[in-house]
């Protein structure tokens, strides 16, 4: 059995993002639209790359004490990520 998994588009990226937070208990939304933008690009929407971005960007978010991950944040996090 194969499966082929194709890169996301930027709408696709931002339910995928929101359907996760939804998972964790999130109340509001933690990832501004620029942000969910730059996750969609940097890692081409390839699902695996915006997972670990994300995460990334929620740990960056964390230390940096923000209550919303910005575009300033997800470039910090790419850079730690590696993209």
């Amino acid at each position: 059995m194969h499966y082929k998994v194709e890169p996301l588009n930027k709408e696709e990226v931002s339910g995928y993002i929101r359907h996760h937070m939804e998972l964790a208990g999130a109340k509001h939304h933690i990832f501004t639209d620029t942000a969910v933008e730059a996750i969609a690009a940097l890692p081409r929407g390839w699902p695996h790359l915006v997972n670990n971005l994300a995460t990334h960007c929620l740990l960056c978010g964390f230390q940096m004490r923000k209550e919303r991950i910005d575009e300033e944040t997800v470039r910090l996090a790419s850079i730690e990520a590696g993209l």
